[in-house]
């Protein structure tokens, strides 16, 4: 592989591995229907394909998370409970 080549081949290595690290948004100990707002003012500013990390700790808030992304063009990539909290990532459509 040339000089070049290989220049562009580690770019477009680099540039996947920053399309696949996750933005975290910490709402542990924010009351829900500021969770939420945070959340989509959170998701509005990242590009489509990457993912964001929410930490919550109220479950009401997980539900109606899930509810709001089943209508939209975003998905839930994961959930995992931690402790007392719960870890929600989500990929921007």
């Amino acid at each position: 592989m040339s000089g070049t080549g290989l220049a562009v081949h580690i770019a477009s290595v680099l540039w996947g591995l920053c399309m696949e690290m996750a933005s975290t948004l910490d709402l542990i100990g924010v009351v829900s229907p500021i969770c939420l707002l945070k959340c989509k003012s959170a998701l509005s500013r990242l590009n489509p394909g990457e993912v964001l990390d929410v930490l919550v700790q109220d479950e009401e808030v997980v539900e109606s998370l899930s509810m709001i992304l089943k209508q939209s063009q975003d998905s839930m990539e994961s959930f995992t409970r931690e402790g007392e909290c719960f870890r929600i990532s989500i990929r921007k459509g």
